[in-house]
């Protein structure tokens, strides 16, 4: 009997893909619903928090400063005149030369007065004559031989002779200069037989004994400003040189801008070493005064802002606002913000707000840095 071969009918074929097909949709489907319906492996719900950043701290400290205020002074003369002609006419003589120091009264420059003179010798001598006559005039007014009007008419013509002697004399005046202080002359720059016209700048002389150093000093030291107070100035002329004055006038305004008070000393210039428009760097010392400090490595400035760490009682960071002072030899005055024994960060500042942080000694510094 002969072997049965395989049917080749195509609906027994589909029949049979169509069964496979569901066995393998069947599997997936279990499958998926194992992953689904079964617990999840447990995952780690936190991360490792890194080490506490390790900071370097100390304490806010009282400590005595000297009140000093340091500003810039610019030296001013004590007295400073530039001289000038009344007329026009032309120097016959100069009896100066330039930087000579000159005594009150002394005539520096001499204008051409001939004409002057002259008048002069004619006034006095009209003079001369009119006083001889209201001599004679009183010396018979006893006698009752003149009147009282002719005595009178005398005496008017004396006085109106005198005071053209005045005149005379003073138009001679007009053509001499002298020095109007004790000074120094500046650059002679006029000669005999220059014609010079009113107004010309002949002259300038300057007063060096003392000389005036003006200086502004903040709004917060006014009320400590007084006259009387002492000072010491330095020059960068004389740098190993210390040059000491005294206060001798404050302004009574504060600059609405800079918010600062101009103040005027005087300093003892025997010696001329100081000359107008120097600059000099002016001290005051208002004495001592205890402060709040802490060292400048442990201001954190953002934007106008200064900030300090602080360590809190649990050792976390709490970053504090303060208002800072004076700076003076690596530290800085604290006037808000801070109470003293605090304990602030002073090298370390990756410490954020409420972190933990790993205090260090200086030896653990040390020993860290000799190992790496």
């Amino acid at each position: 009997m002969p072997a049965e071969k395989p049917s080749t009918d195509p609906k027994r074929k589909r029949s049979f893909g169509g069964v496979v097909s569901a066995l393998v949709c069947l599997a997936l489907l279990a499958l998926a619903a194992y992953f689904f319906f079964a617990p999840a492996p447990e995952r780690e719900t936190s991360q490792k928090a890194p080490p506490p950043p390790p900071v370097l701290t100390t304490e806010v400290e009282e400590v005595v400063w000297d009140e000093t205020v340091r500003a810039l002074g610019t030296v001013r003369a004590n007295e400073q005149a530039m001289l000038a002609p009344k007329i026009t006419e032309r120097v016959t003589k100069v009896n100066f030369e330039s930087g000579q120091h000159v005594k009150e009264g002394d005539l520096l420059v001499q204008l051409n007065d001939a004409e002057q003179q002259a008048q002069l010798q004619e006034m006095q001598a009209s003079l001369d004559e009119r006083s001889r006559q209201l001599e004679r005039v009183r010396s018979v007014e006893d006698s009752g031989a003149l009147s009282r009007s002719v005595i009178d008419e005398e005496v008017s013509r004396y006085n109106m002779a005198r005071a053209q002697v005045d005149l005379a004399k003073a138009r001679v005046e007009d053509r001499r200069i002298y020095a109007p202080f004790d000074g120094v002359v500046g650059l002679r720059d006029v000669s005999p037989g220059e014609l010079v016209e009113a107004g010309d700048d002949l002259i300038e002389i300057i007063d060096l004994t003392p000389v005036k150093v003006d200086f502004t000093v903040p709004e917060r030291h006014f009320a400590q400003l007084q006259p009387g107070q002492k000072i010491s100035a330095r020059a960068e002329a004389y740098p190993d040189r210390i040059f000491e004055g005294e206060v001798r006038s404050v302004s009574p305004r504060i600059d609405p801008i800079s918010r600062a008070a101009q103040a005027r000393a005087f300093v003892p210039n025997a010696d001329f070493a100081l000359r107008p428009g120097m600059l000099l760097v002016v001290e005051l010392n208002f004495g001592s005064k205890t402060v709040r400090a802490v060292p400048e490595s442990a201001l954190s400035p953002i934007g106008d802002q200064q900030f300090i760490y602080r360590v809190t009682a649990e050792g976390t960071a709490e970053r504090v606002p303060v208002q800072i002072g004076r700076r003076l030899k690596g530290m800085a005055e604290i006037l808000e913000g801070l109470e003293s024994g605090e304990t602030i960060v002073t090298h370390g500042h990756r410490a954020r707000e409420g972190q933990p942080v790993n205090v260090l000694t200086e030896e653990q510094v040390f020993t860290r840095s000799s190992d790496s």
